[in-house]
């Protein structure tokens, strides 16, 4: 995937065919302008390139093919496969030529490809790092179809990282640039993450009114790919607002997902999270249990991210027992994949579970190897937290001078990190 300017090429190419620059140019070009055209200060013509290539036998498209067609060439074959150990090295690779050329169309689709990355990473501090840069390019090359991939992409991180009151202003932006100019790929889908984030934040009147437009402009689009999502909306508002249609819906998405048991074991942990907040704790832990046993084991990084989620399902309304038995599993998983946040979030959930049983001791040893981890990757707010969960287990502990060390570790890295937002 190396990227070379035409000049590089014929650079190499001489250079491999043992000529010197007097012995290519041959008295048909001047040496000082073959040199000039191989440190890519000028632009070679035409019948130069074709010169060049007859004498030295290559094929005068190797010499032809510019940056930009090279970028985009590697772009493409980056995303015909899934991302390798290198994908964010080689796109960073292809953006600083991109940048370095003024290719802002590309400089966007890379930024637009590496945010999505990193969003499946659930890397946010480097998504932070870069979003002022994301935004500079959309302004360079700015379309009203670029705009609504960028507000959509922008709305996502503010839904993954669930500040929703944000990600609806930014889905809000997608959907009325997409009904400006009749863009419809992002149309239904902006507004069904809107619907969500609407029952996050308990707004179910708007939710439901929301969902009911999104069905009848999915009927009208013919995007019928979108009605199981609107269906299964359905089907949690109708737990929700105890509306007396819940298994109407909850049918009706099954029976859309059909073989998709990875959508319908998603589903299922939704509605078992709603009922366990209605207290139908026995139906509740029912619907978990099955969507625990339905997800697919063909990709085992999903599984594990699913089984972790169970985990914080049943750690959050005290099924301790059976939280502890699901997280035993997911921690052998997290080991054989070698999955430093999927073993971190296990320790994790395997403290806090000891913690509640009152099993202070063990619960120490895996909180402390749950910090361990979290320290090679997480976020300073994420260490923050952990240092202040840290201080508040020791002092319930009565070990009143590592519950001090855990406070004074968390003071101190909030003014750092203060610090270097006023610098």
């Amino acid at each position: 995937m190396e990227i070379l300017s035409t000049g590089e090429r014929i650079k190499r190419a001489r250079i491999y065919k043992g000529y010197t620059l007097k012995r290519l140019c041959d008295n048909k070009i001047s040496v000082s302008k073959m040199s000039c055209i191989e440190n890519g200060k000028i632009k070679p013509e035409q019948w130069i390139l074709e010169f060049v290539a007859g004498k030295l036998e290559i094929d005068i498209g190797y010499l032809m093919q510019d940056v930009k067609s090279q970028i985009i060439k590697n772009i493409n074959d980056i995303l015909k496969n899934p991302p390798t150990e290198n994908y964010e090295k080689i796109l960073r690779y292809n953006l600083k030529f991109a940048e370095e050329y003024s290719y802002n169309d590309i400089c966007f689709k890379i930024m637009h490809i590496l945010f999505n990355y990193y969003l499946n990473k659930n890397q946010f501090q480097k998504i932070q790092l870069m979003i002022s840069a994301y935004y500079e390019y959309l302004q360079k090359c700015f379309s009203s179809k670029m705009a609504s991939i960028y507000y959509m992409d922008i709305a996502k991180y503010f839904y993954i990282s669930k500040e929703f009151f944000q990600a609806v202003n930014y889905y809000d932006n997608v959907i009325q640039i997409c009904r400006e100019n009749g863009y419809n790929e992002y149309l239904l889908r902006a507004m069904y993450y809107k619907d969500v984030c609407y029952i996050f934040m308990k707004d179910y009147d708007s939710a439901y009114e929301l969902a009911v437009k999104i069905m009848n402009l999915s009927h009208r689009l013919q995007k019928n790919i979108e009605d199981v999502r609107i269906y299964h909306v359905f089907a949690v508002l109708s737990l929700k607002m105890n509306i007396n249609k819940f298994h109407k819906y909850e049918k009706k998405v099954y029976e859309l997902y059909g073989n998709n048991f990875k959508g319908k074991s998603e589903a299922m942990l939704d509605y078992s999270r709603i009922l366990f907040g209605l207290g139908k704790k026995r139906t509740a832990l029912n619907y978990l249990n099955g969507a625990l046993n339905i997800y697919p084991k063909d990709d085992m990084e999903k599984l594990v991210d699913f089984v972790l989620v169970g985990v914080d399902v049943l750690l959050k309304n005290e099924i301790l027992k059976k939280a502890g038995s699901v997280c035993d599993i997911a921690l052998d998983y997290s080991i054989s994949l070698n999955n430093i946040a999927f073993i971190e979030k296990a320790y994790y959930y395997k403290a806090s579970i000891l913690l509640k049983e009152g099993n202070y001791i063990k619960g120490e040893v895996y909180m402390n190897l749950s910090l361990d981890n979290l320290l090679k990757f997480g976020t300073n707010k994420e260490i923050y937290n952990r240092y202040m969960e840290m201080g508040e287990m020791y002092y319930k502990m009565n070990n009143v001078p590592e519950s001090i060390k855990y406070f004074t570790f968390a003071i101190s890295l909030r003014e750092k990190y203060e610090l270097s937002l006023i610098n």
